[in-house]
């Protein structure tokens, strides 16, 4: 059986993952600024600023409207969330400090030799 005249090598493996990273960096860049245009050409139209906008300011602010009640119990949640994160934070903090402060004593039984 002959030996084949050319063999394939694939590129070293760097240079596959340069290649790739590269790309991807590329369509990450591409879409961000896609999004970007996106959002400007959305807060830029018409039916968003102007008299609609100051309707949505004026219905939001009023005592006892909908939104208000449900963005005041958005923030009563989320500062509840916080505070009970706190807590359970400071308390895995503290049991980590315990067993930190516990001290290792070598074991007596086990002598080498010089």
């Amino acid at each position: 059986m002959p030996t084949p005249r050319f063999v394939v090598v694939s590129a070293p493996l760097e240079m596959r993952v340069a290649t790739s990273l590269a790309s991807q960096a590329q369509r990450a860049v591409m879409l961000a600024l896609r999004i970007g245009r996106d959002v400007n050409d959305t807060l830029n139209r018409e039916c968003i600023t102007g008299d609609k906008a100051a309707e949505v300011l004026d219905a939001f602010s009023d005592a006892g409207g909908g939104p208000l009640v449900v963005f005041l119990l958005l923030v009563v949640v989320l500062s509840i969330r916080e505070i009970l994160l706190r807590a359970e934070t400071r308390r895995i903090l503290g049991l980590h400090n315990l067993h930190a402060r516990a001290v290792a004593l070598p074991s007596t039984g086990h002598q080498h030799e010089d």
